[in-house]
């Protein structure tokens, strides 16, 4: 491990080691220690080689950082996750930076950094949507707890807070690589919605959406997961099996209703997806009507 750091003639530091008792190695999570700098713009970290992760939010002020080969800016509201056993250089940017921080290590430490930084490496803007110093008043707070409970309520703490951050980031990534077609995906789906009864073609949703037939099947399976036949599949059969329950319909006649066109084929679909002919979930499952 090599480190460099100068934290400047007018930085103030004040950090905190986490007393640790013989169970740590066990725990999913575990801070090492952890701190609050305001720091002057001759403040700098250069290291590599170190056994655990840092997590650093910003409170004032700006700092920089170099990791995975680019540079970031690391405003007010942001937090960053970076893996210590790699290359990492931050630094003072517009001073005072005043920022929180904490290491951590643990068995499932490195896994989730790695499963964060997989929805886009890089600060995660927090606003009111994660309270960061809340999470970092409650370690904080059982730094000094030389006992097992202070070390789990720790790891369960930090466990919390990596959790809303890979959601949060997972959200935005998928918000970014999708905006420019939610509004279009989300049209062709409310018009399935609407016209599930009816003859419905790839075609005419591709159209909807002012799209080749492909790329819409390519962009709806990567947003729902489904291709757009699956998804309309999915509507008819969920609207089948409501109507099974809450109407005395024939099989035939909620087949057409629909869109499945026939009783034959509205039969295959169904027993296909739930394992049941409409009748035989009808009588097992209806209370009455």
């Amino acid at each position: 491990m090599f480190l460099r750091y100068e934290m400047g003639d007018q930085s103030l530091q004040r950090a905190y080691p986490v007393l640790r008792t013989r169970q740590t190695a066990i725990l999913p999570f575990a801070v090492t220690n952890l701190g609050d700098f305001t720091c002057d713009n001759t403040y700098f970290t250069r290291r590599q080689g170190l056994e655990e992760c840092l997590c650093l939010y910003t409170l004032s002020g700006e700092g920089t950082a170099e990791y995975e080969g680019k540079q970031v800016r690391l405003k007010p509201g942001e937090v960053l996750l970076l893996d210590c056993r790699e290359y990492q250089y931050y630094a003072t940017l517009r001073e005072p930076w005043h920022f929180l921080w904490f290491h951590f290590a643990g068995k499932c430490a490195f896994d989730y950094v790695r499963l964060l930084n997989s929805c886009g490496t890089g600060p995660i803007y927090l606003g009111n949507r994660i309270s960061f110093p809340n999470y970092y008043e409650k370690l904080y707070s059982h730094a000094a707890q030389f006992d097992l409970q202070g070390e789990l309520v720790m790891s369960a703490t930090l466990q919390n807070l990596l959790t809303d951050l890979i959601q949060l980031k997972n959200t935005e990534s998928f918000s970014s690589k999708y905006g420019r077609y939610r509004r279009e995906l989300e049209a062709s789906i409310s018009y399935m919605l609407e016209h599930f009864r009816e003859d419905l073609t790839v075609e005419q949703l591709a159209r909807l959406c002012h799209m080749s037939k492909y790329y819409y099947i390519k962009i709806f399976k990567e947003y729902t997961g489904q291709t757009p036949y699956e998804f309309l599949l999915g509507i008819r059969l969920q609207q089948a099996q409501k109507m099974l329950l809450e109407t005395g319909k024939t099989v035939g006649e909620i087949g057409l209703e629909t869109g499945f066109g026939d009783s034959r084929n509205f039969i295959a679909c169904f027993k296909k997806k739930t394992g049941l002919t409409p009748l035989r979930f009808r009588k097992q499952n209806q209370v009455g009507i």
